[in-house]
């Protein structure tokens, strides 16, 4: 009895958060059918499912959000498997695509879902695929649906509330993370638009690999070359954290830094005051979803070609509210 109370505990809990995410922000690519409740009892099918989910890596703080999502969706539904892969970085561009091959190849893999490091080479390592192929986190062409963020307009919602708080002329700099690859091209396409609608000046875009050290040396650089900065907004949390710790080496205070994905320790750094805000994803939603959305495919159910999964920005207003939530996730 006490074992059930938990577990409902955590999914009142649960739809909390997806509930809090989901509303932040609104894709104008996004389905019209919104992504189902991971709190929501699951129909069980008689037949059992082998599955595979080849994420960028795993061995960031975010991704452990995607990977408990999945995990979580695995033991609810209670009739598949999910077998979980990821590069050891996020340019480990080669070894994801060997693992991809290896999955496609060996054929006891049902379904897959990837996150795709680079579309190119993922396209090739597909060709003799024959399984329904979702992507998750980063959408590519030989997916039937995406179960993720509609990055630009989340980006968009972060950069628009930058604009409010440094008004119409200030100056920002965009610290993206990988030059080309579609995701960050997309969050730095949101953030120029919302920061040039509201009146504020793209003085500079530096690219980081997502790097919390390369972005204190890239905001090192930005610092010197332009003295007046009114804002830095960036590609992902540790990025931001980079940025951050720069600017305050540099006696630089009074910068506003803007992050991405809602980490904890991008969010405990909204928390503490060390960064504005960050413009929160929903990794476990997106990893539960990711598959549940498996199953129905190998089950002939009709999938939106976009599920998206929420976002949120966070400020000093909701932040200690939803870090709690967050921690409540992997705890």
């Amino acid at each position: 009895m006490k074992k059930q109370y938990r577990k409902n505990a955590f999914a009142m809990l649960l739809a909390g958060v997806m509930t809090l995410s989901m509303t932040g922000c609104g894709g104008k690519a996004a389905s019209d059918q919104p992504a189902p409740d991971a709190s929501a009892p699951q129909t069980q099918s008689s037949e059992k499912y082998n599955v595979g989910v080849i994420l960028k890596t795993t061995s960031s703080e975010y991704w452990s959000y995607v990977i408990a999502g999945i995990k979580a969706a695995e033991a609810n539904l209670g009739n598949v498997t999910v077998d979980v892969k990821g590069a050891t970085s996020d340019t480990a561009f080669d070894e994801q695509q060997n693992m991809v091959e290896t999955v496609v190849s060996a054929g006891t893999t049902q379904a897959l879902a990837i996150a795709p490091l680079q579309a190119g080479q993922i396209a090739n390592a597909l060709k003799n695929a024959t399984i329904p192929i979702l992507a998750v986190d980063t959408n590519f062409d030989q997916a039937s649906t995406f179960i993720g963020t509609a990055h630009e307009d989340a980006a968009y919602k972060g950069g628009e509330y930058v604009a409010q708080q440094i008004g119409k002329g200030g100056k920002v700099a965009v610290l993206a993370n990988i030059q080309g690859e579609p995701t960050s091209e997309s969050r730095v396409k949101g953030y120029t638009d919302a920061l040039t609608a509201g009146g504020c000046e793209i003085i500079a875009t530096q690219y980081t690999d997502g790097v919390g050290d390369k972005a204190v040396t890239a905001m090192e650089g930005l610092l010197q070359t332009y003295p007046e900065i009114d804002a830095v907004v960036c590609c992902a949390d540790d990025v931001a954290l980079g940025a951050a710790r720069a600017i305050k080496s540099a006696g630089r205070d009074g910068i506003l830094v803007c992050g991405f994905d809602g980490i904890s320790s991008g969010v405990q750094a909204v928390v503490d005051g060390d960064i504005a805000c960050t413009v929160a994803q929903d990794p476990y939603n997106m990893g539960y979803q990711c598959v549940v959305s498996l199953v129905d495919a190998l089950e002939g159910k009709t999938l939106p070609a976009f599920i998206d999964t929420g976002c949120k920005v966070i400020t000093s207003d909701n932040a200690a509210d939803y870090l709690a939530k967050l921690n409540s996730m992997i705890a």
